[in-house]
């Protein structure tokens, strides 16, 4: 594992005045000069760190100078630190967190993270987001408001963990800034004399980045970005008679937790000295003892007030940073050779997840094709009753029509075709022997007759025997109109009047007109009603056989459907 050695990197940003400095007489003590060294106006101490930064600076230009470095080491597998530290009211949550308009570095951190990411397309990467605050030497998670006073644990492979923290993953910038909005709402904040809003606890936002290679050899690392707002030290003094107990307590928890800091860090900064450093003396301190004995990178911004009326505070301050700019630190990668790290769990667990769901889908597969067996076989079954069902319908009327066509011909029988009238001898002729065709025909034919027969000069006896000549073959049966021919054909040559063949009336040409044509519109009649019958037969099993052709379709369907499963 390759390590360096170097100091921790320190930065002091002054805040513009606030109202109460502004309203009061005081004058400016503190002035920046260059870019590394601050000093004060009417005296002649000087303290250079590695940054300083006027009240026009914006925090943007902090982070690309400052943080960036940090942001993009962890990127790399090595842990990071940054935190800022001064008195009550001098911006270090606005240097942190921001306004709206104004993001600070936490903000502007989650952004370089993604955008990492996003060109690292070599790698793949879980990240991990947590929330606390250490209030009254208790530390709360402010992700879940029921984990309270939470038990720090020392783990040789991760340093000093937080027992039962939520940790949540993220895959967004989105996801990570509404964890933040949350936290914020859990936040111990309250009015003090320097301002309307003061952290009562020092907050720490924690991000785990696991990384690895995607393709080719693992390269597996875990890394801890710390983001610390500390809150800020206070002297007693400045409490009015009037502050309420609560805020006395918060008050010397914060002053002493920050002190067993400052004490960590001056001997620290001292390599020659052998006395013990304090770091359980206090949860704060005990959270940083990884980064500050060389575990991360860490870079500090001390946030000052340049008015006289906080010197004491502001002195107290430069003089901690003085301290922590002497610290050396060799930090190192960490690079992760077995499967504890949560995106390898997650990898093998994907792993898992989808063998089982190559299995479920296996078993699915084989209910499904049992299921569809049976349901083609049931529903072969079915279409098979179905097809003997309509076989036996098409039957039934297939013998229908041709009762009906029987009966069709007979009756077609009974109309007489002078056109096909050969002889006489017709009588043993069956009305079997008659076609459809030639019925038709000889209908024509009688409506042309009926007209004929209107004209005297044509006789009857003449048209009889023209059809007879057509039937010479098939000798149809005679009918009403062939029975009597010779006494029609005189009745309808004679003007006078005669009698029936009742015997009973008096009849002339015209009423022998009136019932011959009388009888062939009555067969006429019942030929059309019998084909109608039959038309209606033929159109159902069409129907039928349209059913027929869809069952068997449907049958051929799951036949081959069976085939290949």
């Amino acid at each position: 594992m390759e390590k360096k050695e170097e100091n921790i990197t320190v930065a002091v940003r002054i805040r513009p005045l606030n109202e109460r400095e502004l309203k009061s007489t005081a004058e400016i003590a503190w002035e920046k000069k260059g870019n590394n060294i601050i000093k004060e106006i009417k005296g002649t101490r000087e303290f250079p760190f590695d940054r300083v930064y006027d009240p026009s600076t914006q925090t943007s230009q902090l982070f690309n100078d400052l943080a960036s470095q940090v942001i993009s080491k962890c990127m790399e597998g090595y842990n990071g630190c940054i935190f800022c530290y001064g008195q009550t009211g001098s911006g270090k949550t606005f240097t942190m967190h921001g306004a709206k308009k104004f993001p600070g570095i936490v903000p502007q951190a989650i952004e370089a993270i993604f955008s990492h990411i996003q060109q690292a397309v070599q790698k793949e990467f879980l990240i991990r987001c947590s929330y606390i605050e250490i209030y009254n030497e208790s530390i709360n998670d402010l992700l879940n408001t029921n984990s309270l006073n939470l038990q720090l644990a020392e783990d040789r492979r991760n340093g000093i963990k937080i027992v039962g923290v939520t940790e949540e993953v993220c895959t967004s910038p989105n996801q990570v800034q509404s964890l933040l909005i949350l936290g914020e709402t859990h936040k111990n904040i309250a009015s003090t004399s320097f301002n309307q809003r003061s952290s009562r606890a020092h907050s720490i936002f924690r991000v785990i980045v696991e990384s690895k290679n995607s393709f080719g050899k693992t390269d597996l690392s875990v890394a801890a970005l710390n983001l610390i707002d500390l809150a800020g030290s206070e002297s007693a003094n400045v409490h009015t008679s009037t502050a309420s107990t609560t805020r006395t307590r918060e008050m010397k928890y914060i002053n002493r937790s920050l002190l067993t800091l400052s004490t960590v860090i001056m001997r620290l900064s001292d390599a020659k000295s052998t006395t013990p450093i304090p770091y359980r003396d206090s949860k704060l301190t005990r959270l940083l003892q990884p980064a500050l004995e060389g575990d991360s990178k860490v870079n500090i911004i001390c946030n000052i007030s340049p008015c006289a009326i906080t010197y004491e505070e502001t002195l107290s301050t430069l003089k901690f940073a003085q301290r922590a700019k002497k610290i050396k630190q060799t930090i190192g990668r960490n690079h992760v050779i077995d499967s504890k790290a949560l995106i390898i769990k997650y990898q093998q667990e994907i792993i898992l997840l989808q063998q089982k769901l190559r299995e479920m889908e296996q078993r699915l597969e084989q209910e499904v094709n049992t299921q569809v067996s049976e349901e083609v076989t049931h529903q072969l079954i079915i279409l098979q009753e179905e097809k003997e069902k309509a076989d036996a319908r098409l039957e039934n009327l297939l013998q229908e029509k041709i009762q009906l066509q029987k009966e069709l011909e007979r009756y077609k029988s009974f109309i007489i075709h002078p056109e096909n009238v050969k002889s006489s001898k017709m009588s043993n002729t069956e009305p079997d022997d008659f076609d459809l065709i030639s019925c038709r025909k000889s209908i024509e034919y009688l409506h042309k007759m009926r007209d004929e027969v209107n004209r005297p000069s044509i006789g009857f006896r003449q048209i009889v025997e023209s059809r007879n000549e057509k039937y010479e073959k098939i000798k149809p049966k005679e009918s009403l109109l062939t029975e009597h021919i010779d006494m029609i054909q005189d009745m309808l040559n004679c003007d006078e009047p005669f009698e029936g063949f009742s015997g009973d009336e008096k009849r002339n040409s015209r009423d022998c007109h009136v019932d011959c044509f009388k009888i062939i519109e009555e067969q006429d009649r019942i030929i059309q009603t019998l084909e109608r019958a039959l038309g209606d037969k033929d159109e159902e099993i069409l129907i039928l056989k349209d059913e027929l052709t869809l069952c068997r379709n449907n049958l051929a369907t799951l036949q081959r459907n069976i085939k290949k499963k």
